[in-house]
């Protein structure tokens, strides 16, 4: 029996996932969001890779899916053994990589967030939230009811609602 070439999907995430026989794949693409789509022959529809907000996927990881399968076919009919294609992230790349399936190592946690400046040392205080809010003609002021604040042009006498004045 001919040695097979799988792709794991998602292969970067914990939880579920799947293998699709490359035989299956009827066609290979990439949207606007960069995530790569393979589509079956059946008419099944999988997200191979997607990116995240910290880290993008390449504007050509679908064409780099096409040449990492080319090569994981070759490899597998060399050695007589089934290859897997897993997308990997790096720190700050992504790619293919080819395993045999008893290689596949765990799935990778999410990229790690950027690097950011260290906080400061004290917050100033949050502001109160029975204080008035400036508004563009007046104040706005909590609502004792809930819902959405009332609003009290600047002219009037802020009173509290529903206090009776006499």
């Amino acid at each position: 029996m001919p040695a097979t070439v799988w792709i794991l999907i998602p292969s970067y995430r914990d939880g579920p996932y799947q293998l699709l026989r490359t035989g299956w794949v009827a066609r290979i693409g990439q949207d606007e969001h960069r995530c790569v789509i393979v589509h079956d022959t059946r008419g099944d529809t999988y997200f191979a890779a997607w990116g995240t907000t910290d880290l993008d996927l390449p504007a050509d990881f679908g064409l780099q899916l096409l040449q990492a399968l080319d090569a994981a076919r070759r490899a597998a009919e060399d050695a007589g053994r089934d290859r897997v294609v897993v997308a990997r992230h790096g720190e700050d790349s992504w790619s293919w990589e080819t395993y045999a399936p008893d290689e596949v190592p765990p799935a990778q946690a999410e990229p790690p967030p950027p690097s950011s400046p260290a906080p400061p040392t004290s917050w100033p205080p949050p502001p109160s939230l029975n204080a008035p809010i400036p508004g563009p003609n007046g104040s706005f002021v909590p609502n004792p009811k809930g819902g959405m604040p009332l609003w009290v042009p600047k002219d009037e006498d802020q009173t509290e609602p529903d206090t009776v004045t006499g």
